[in-house]
């Protein structure tokens, strides 16, 4: 083995290690008070978007941007 080839393995073996130990600690710090948080944000979200969706096919709502626009 040349020593190119032990570099770029020793370079590969190092990236890999640094890839999982990333991996794990990312498994390791989620808990179930993110995914509580990620659900009351994804509600409100919906809600925002179910009022937003009202405005945007209420029937006046073409006519004022057409006003507007001009």
């Amino acid at each position: 083995m040349d020593k190119l080839t032990a570099v770029t393995l020793i370079m590969l073996a190092a990236f890999a290690a640094q890839v999982l130990t990333s991996y794990f600690r990312s498994q390791r710090t989620r808990s179930p008070i993110d995914v509580k948080a990620l659900s009351e944000e994804n509600s409100a979200l919906k809600a925002r978007i179910a009022a937003l969706e009202a405005i945007v096919t209420e029937p006046g709502y073409e006519l004022k941007r057409e006003i507007s626009r001009l």
